[in-house]
């Protein structure tokens, strides 16, 4: 892992604090060696060797089975390594040249800096060089103080974890063997200052040392032994830790290192390597201990400390009971009632019960609490003998989560107080503590007080208190439960809004909410302000949208509709169903007319420039408070509404311009009104405009109003009559750039040919720029006009049946038609061209294009209708006479493909 980041820790930054003798240097230290590496600036080269890669390869230089083998290994890659010039090292190499700076420094804080440093850092590269190059410097300077934390801390590291460690096993090994070969050689050659050195190590050893694996500390006090191995050591016998001690005479010159041994020491192995070292080689001193001292004794948390102080009490009448009080010695033995020592308790609980009956209950309490169960037992039956008044609700509470105590608290609280005496505060500690108090507070809660005499600001104070802050607790449910049975006004509606959010208690606040008739105090616009807050907005909306707590004039119809403007769904859906349900036309207008508020409501459902949400709102509304298609709306049936607008508000010249408006949602009202009303407004015979709109919807409209003419069950409301017709714009509707609409207007007109139609209107539909519309008039021609001398029931070919004659005006003759179809084609004006799209210039078909166009329908007509084709034969061999090159080609052509189509029939001069 690398960082790059600013703020991380550099050498320069520890140099600073050592020139400053900085109390947090050692901190700084152990947080500069878990600092990861940073990123390098500039790129590194692609064989670089980095310190990730040297460590791995150390790792794997361990394990090399001969020691040679691992050395130069080792060697090899440190020298590759710091070779490089362009690989940036980690600021952590830079600790080793800092820390012995710091030692030959020398002054107190920079030694405690490094005696902190030594006991805590992890033993890794950077840090491990400065600590190896003090060592040498304390062994060659006889630093007892510095020599003392390294030949512990090597001795100890050995058998430690080793995750963190980059420091070999070997050199542990050696660094410790190291050690007592150092101490070996000083007890040998300068035996006055091996006692100082051996005390400097052992006082470090922890309670909590693997003492299996230790080196040193073995060897100071069993050397003489000789039950030890390369790797291992045998532990003496606790009560014979000096019998096998390295260089005994040593030890004889003087208590004080003894003495200071036992003053500093950590754990009970060196207490009593020290006890008994002074027992043996300096009885007298032990004799002329001072109370000073004893007392500091005391306040060691060492087993054997205790068991020799207590020895020493008793065995000198010196240190009578009775005069422990005056020596100051009372309170050194009373923390004996917290030894490790069963002994030295033993002593301290008869010494109190003669002469500490004063003790304070408080204490009594901790030691209920933290001693052992003589001490607890001695002190729960001190304070039974105690008036329950005297010792106050506060301790008896807290003697209830204790199981020695719980019983007695429990009695003397139910006895001696009547429940007003037991102020909230206290309940609520109760209810917050352990176990055994939630009990008790619950059994009596529910025996003294009703479901809900206390008041509901005890409830709301326990779920306010801090302690419930960090985590879920089961009081919170007991509180919400009580608090449930209260109304939201007694809770407080402001404080059930505030917690409407809270991740555990929300839905507790949120239902006592949602109950509520009303909510006295609580602000409409403090509500509507929680609208716009995702955590708050689901209640916000629930109470807003009760009329029995708020009312459409207090929410506004203004701030409903800036609602409504909001693209998120949640908010403008609420703002279109309230102001569906609860508000008037006339409350849309500012002096409260219906009129003007109808008015204003078409503009937004309407106008250019309102957003999408308030015209869906605003459409729906209108639609559901139509007086004809309102009680059809979902809407409408939803909410159960009934229609509050007068039918002439929906006036065509509003809704008649928005059925070609370009936006999709505005067409569809439109056209929902239209269907309704086409008939009432009178425009019904307008149709014909909206069958060339750009909208399918309001083309289908015109559709249907056409098509649907004179069909049973057709709505009138929409629907013309066929009398209402007209033949001219039925036509016109085939000259239409739809597709559609064409082929709706060619239907009418075979529907309703007889109101429609006329040989003269299908010699001008012919015409049509449209092949498939000229196409149609023909056969139409052919269909509704063929000569009367043809047989009856014939039909043409591909007609379901034979042609209605009745209504039409029938050629008399073949020489009749072919007298319609010469006039048709030689007296031909030049045809109609489609019209012109936006932009384009309309341009007329020339005389002969039509003709040809009129040619080629006669004879597509005549390939399918043989009878069709003799009769239009001898007119296109007549015009094959014409000057114009194409007229005559055209003619040619059509009466080739005739023949070829029906090489049976006669083909030709009439």
């Amino acid at each position: 892992m690398s960082t790059s980041t600013s703020d991380a820790l550099s050498a320069a930054d520890l140099e600073r604090l050592v020139r400053a003798e900085s109390p947090d240097l050692a901190d700084a230290v152990l947080a500069l060696l878990e600092q990861p590496e940073q990123t390098p600036e500039k790129p590194l080269p692609k064989d670089a060797f980095t310190f990730d890669a040297l460590l791995r390869t150390l790792t794997q230089a361990r394990a090399h089975y001969e020691s040679d083998g691992r050395r130069q290994a080792s060697a090899e890659a440190w020298q590759r390594y710091l070779a490089q010039q362009d690989v940036p090292r980690p600021p952590r190499l830079a600790l080793a040249d800092l820390l012995v700076a710091l030692y030959q420094r020398g002054t107190q804080a920079s030694r405690a800096a490094l005696m902190d440093i030594a006991r805590r850092a992890d033993l890794r590269f950077g840090l491990w060089g400065g600590l190896k190059r003090i060592y040498k410097l304390a062994e060659a300077h006889h630093d007892a103080e510095l020599f003392g934390v390294l030949a512990w801390r090597f001795d100890v590291e050995r058998h430690r974890p080793s995750a963190s460690r980059e420091v070999s096993g070997g050199t542990l090994t050696y660094l410790r063997r190291r050690a007592w070969r150092y101490l070996r050689h000083l007890g040998a050659a300068v035996p006055e200052l091996y006692p100082q050195f051996a005390v400097e190590v052992l006082r470090h050893y922890a309670p909590d040392t693997s003492w299996y694996g230790v080196w040193v500390a073995h060897h100071i006090w069993a050397h003489g032994s000789g039950k030890y191995s390369q790797d291992s050591f045998a532990m003496p016998p606790p009560g014979d830790m000096v019998k096998h001690r390295a260089f005994p005479d040593a030890w004889k010159r003087s208590p004080d290192a003894l003495m200071r041994l036992l003053d500093v020491c950590e754990s009970d192995p060196a207490a009593s390597f020290a006890i008994q070292g002074l027992r043996k080689d300096f009885p007298e001193a032990l004799r002329k201990v001072t109370p000073a001292w004893l007392d500091r004794l005391a306040r060691r948390p060492l087993g054997s400390a205790h068991d020799f102080l207590v020895e020493t009490l008793q065995g000198s009448p010196e240190f009578h009971q009775g005069r422990l009080r005056e020596l100051g010695l009372h309170e050194a033995v009373l923390a004996l009632l917290l030894s490790p020592s069963a002994k030295a308790r033993a002593y301290a609980i008869e010494y109190a019960r003669a002469h500490a009956q004063d003790l304070p209950a408080e204490r009594l309490e901790e030691l209920v609490a933290q001693g052992a169960p003589d001490v607890k037992s001695f002190a729960a039956a001190t304070l039974e003998k105690r008036n329950p008044r005297e010792l106050g609700v506060a301790l008896l509470g807290r003697l209830l989560q204790h199981k020695a105590t719980s019983g007695f608290a429990a009695g003397a609280l139910a006895q001696s107080f009547d429940r007003a005496e037991l102020p909230g505060d206290f309940l609520r500690d109760m209810y917050l503590g352990t176990g055994e108090q939630l009990n008790w507070v619950k059994g009596f809660i529910g025996s003294k007080y009703g479901a809900t005499e206390l008041p509901a600001d005890f409830w709301k104070a326990l779920l306010d208190d801090p302690r419930l802050q960090k985590k879920p607790h089961p009081v919170e449910g007991l509180a919400m439960r009580a608090l449930s049975a209260y109304p939201a006004a007694a809770i407080g509606p402001e404080w059930l809004l505030e917690k409407a959010a809270h991740p555990r208690i929300s839905h507790m606040a949120t239902q006592a909410l949602m109950r509520a008739d009303s909510l006295p105090g609580l602000d409409v616009e403090q509500v509507k302000a929680r609208v716009f807050s995702a955590k708050y907005r689901g209640v916000a909306l629930g109470l807003l949208g009760n009329r029995k707590l708020f009312t459409a004039r207090q929410l506004t119809v203004p701030w409903l509709l800036a609602l409504a403007r909001r693209a998120d769904p949640e908010l403008h859906g609420f703002a279109h169903r309230y102001l569906l349900e609860n508000v008037a036309p006339a409350d849309f207008s500012d002096a409260g007319d219906a009129a003007a508020g109808l008015e204003r409501l078409f503009e937004l459902a309407l106008g250019a420039k309102q957003p999408a949400p308030v015209r869906a709102f605003a459409q729906t509304y209108l639609r559901c408070h139509h007086p004809v298609i309102g009680p059809e709306q979902p809407e409408s049936k939803s909410y159960n509404l009934k229609p509050r607008a007068p039918r002439k508000a929906y006036t065509p010249e509003l809704l008649w311009p928005a059925l070609t408006d370009s936006r999709d949602d505005v067409r569809r009202f439109a056209l929902a009104i239209a269907r309704a009303e086409l008939r009432a407004w009178g425009w019904h015979t307008r149709v014909y405009e909206l069958a060339d709109a750009e909208a399918k919807e309001i083309r289908n409209l015109a559709y249907d109003a056409l098509l649907r003419a004179g069909e049973e069950g057709a709505d009138a409301r929409h629907t013309l009559q066929p009398e209402e017709l007209d033949p001219v714009k039925v036509f016109s509707l085939t000259e239409s750039t739809k597709r559609s609409t064409r082929e709706v207007a060619v239907e009418l007109i075979r529907r309703h040919y007889a109101r429609l139609g006329g040989a003269e209107r299908l010699a001008w539909l012919m015409q049509s720029a449209d092949r498939e519309v000229g196409l149609f008039a023909v056969r139409l021609l052919w269909e509704k006009h063929r000569p009367t001398h043809l047989p009856e029931g014939w039909k043409p070919a591909g007609a379901k049946e034979a042609p209605a004659a009745s209504g039409t005006e029938r050629f008399a003759n073949v020489d009749a038609l072919r007298t319609f179809l010469r006039k048709m084609l030689f007296g031909l004006p030049p045809g109609r061209a489609k019209e012109a799209r936006e932009g384009e210039v309309q341009k007329r078909l020339s005389a002969s294009v039509a003709k040809r166009r009129v040619i080629e329908l006669v004879r597509d007509l005549g390939l399918d209708d043989a009878t069709f084709a003799r009769v239009v034969a001898p007119v296109l061999e007549e015009f094959t006479g014409s000057l114009a090159k194409g007229e005559w080609q055209s003619c040619l052509a059509s009466l080739v493909q005739l023949r070829a189509a029906h090489p049976d029939a006669q083909l030709g001069s009439a």
